[in-house]
């Protein structure tokens, strides 16, 4: 029987107080999700909705979405709140229910969202709570859902009612109840994991489900263990124009719409990539997380330097992964490097601020695009840079270690531990693994705190390889790279 079907057996660890809450879609409105919250204590005190969400280092702005905010007084009836800040609202004395809505028409792996046979929630987005107290457990239910509904989520339940420990774990576990879901199951490294997936179009399931079980083993094999007993992928394949994929810490959820691009060669790539990439983020970010991210202060930004390690390691160990498990071939794997590679070189930013300066500033202006030339991506050259140091170590340990042997080493010393990542802890750990205790120096000066080229450093790293790279520009100036393998 699938985890979330079966009873729910946590009362052992469940947290009192609770905060009690009831979601419910309005069929007048159909975007519109209402909800409603009863806290274990009466005002006055302050009620919180995030500002911003893991995965997504930059400013929500969630409460552009909230159409209203009420609380019940003594007598039983409603009243408006006064916000203390924009994402803050005061509980008057006395009151400790209070109700709100919240505008869900946007379809991501980050938002909440309604569509008809669709519940899709994260409750990042929507769901407030009181900041002193992140110890409270939290209840959710569902109203007014069809019993034939079936639920997707890492979240225990208990009928319509969702469960959560504090307000960390409810914030983290997104879920979605559906009119029709797929659901497939298999096991990897003595884990449980299930996939789930929404739309009118599904990927190929056995060769689906293969892959799945495949970079999954392999990933799990190279850090030894899997942080959970169990893991979800949730897909949401819509008719609306989208692709994204969100970590999170016992689940993941992607989108890739319209749905026929899952049933294209591309599409289907593109969408087996996102999930290795995501089932790495177990590991990194979600446990091997920056210190400025540990515990996840939901209130105000959070900058880190440490982005091209949460993102750039994952985006080069996602690809690595497909290709050590057999998803991909060698060519597959160049072919992914190339596009890469194509968009370090077109990027003028890079050479302007150093990854780890760009990782602090997507806090400034997100994923934009911005100010052109102004900076780099965590994403790509936190990639770049991760090749670079994967090399050096193979390099000085005849191959015998590779920042693999690192992500290994930090999921044992940092992320079982719950240990905030620095800086020196993370280049540490790879001077060590690499023989010594300076080795990786260069490139950290170069390519992690400055803004040297990469080109010469990629080109002798491929050739190590036995790969050889070169970049010419196209007919309308736009660098391209190809990689080859050299002739036996």
């Amino acid at each position: 029987m699938p985890a979330q079907d079966a009873p729910f057996k946590l009362c052992c660890v469940m947290t009192e107080p609770r905060v009690l809450i009831t979601l419910q879609r309005d069929p007048s409105e159909a975007p519109i999700l209402h909800a409603e919250a009863v806290f274990p204590m009466a005002g006055p005190f302050e009620l919180q909705l995030p500002t911003w969400r893991p995965g997504r280092y930059e400013l929500g702005q969630f409460a552009q979405f909230i159409l209203r905010m009420e609380g019940m007084t003594s007598d039983g009836s409603w009243k408006s709140l006064t916000k203390s800040d924009l994402h803050r609202w005061l509980m008057e004395p006395g009151m400790s229910r209070v109700r709100w809505s919240f505008q869900a028409d946007i379809l991501n792996a980050g938002s909440t969202c309604i569509e008809p046979g669709l519940l899709y929630v994260n409750p990042v987005n929507c769901i407030l709570y009181q900041p002193d107290h992140m110890d409270w457990g939290y209840d959710i239910t569902l109203l007014d859902i069809p019993q034939q509904w079936t639920f997707a989520t890492a979240l225990p339940r208990t009928n319509m009612t969702l469960h959560a420990q504090n307000a960390q774990q409810v914030m983290d576990s997104p879920f979605m109840v559906a009119e029709s879901l797929w659901h497939a199951t298999y096991e990897a490294g003595g884990v449980d994991f299930h996939i789930w997936a929404y739309g009118q179009n599904t990927p190929n399931k056995a060769q689906f489900i293969a892959d799945h079980q495949r970079f999954s083993e392999s990933q799990i094999a190279h850090f030894k263990s899997f942080p959970t007993e169990f893991y979800h992928f949730l897909y949401l394949f819509p008719e609306r124009e989208t692709r994204h994929g969100v970590e999170h810490e016992d689940s993941t959820v992607i989108t890739l719409g319209p749905s026929s691009k899952c049933l294209t060669q591309s599409g289907y790539d593109e969408l087996i990539g996102i999930a290795s990439h995501e089932l790495y983020h177990a590991w990194n970010v979600k446990r091997i997380r920056p210190i400025e991210w540990m515990p996840y202060d939901f209130s105000k930004a959070c900058p880190s330097q440490l982005g091209y390690i949460a993102e750039g390691v994952t985006t080069y160990m996602g690809d690595l992964f497909l290709y050590e498990s057999g998803c991909i071939d060698l060519d597959g794997w160049c072919r992914k490097m190339e596009r890469l590679l194509e968009r370090h070189i077109n990027n003028p930013g890079r050479l302007n601020m150093s990854v780890a300066q760009s990782s602090y500033d997507t806090w400034l202006d997100g994923y934009q695009a911005g100010v052109p030339g102004r900076k780099g991506s965590i994403y790509v050259e936190g990639a770049v840079l991760a090749f670079l140091c994967d090399v050096q170590i193979m390099q000085l340990t005849n191959g015998e270690s590779s920042l693999q042997t690192a992500m290994q080493l930090l999921w044992e010393q940092f992320g079982k531990q719950r240990i905030g990542l620095t800086a020196p802890d993370y280049w540490s750990v790879l001077n060590e693994v690499a023989g010594g205790s300076h080795e990786l120096d260069d490139l950290r000066e170069k390519h992690a705190d400055g803004c040297a080229d990469t080109w010469e450093a990629l080109v002798a790293a491929m050739d190590w390889q036995g790969l050889t790279l070169t970049q010419a520009a196209d007919e309308k100036g736009i660098l391209r790279a190809k990689i080859v393998q050299k002739a036996a």
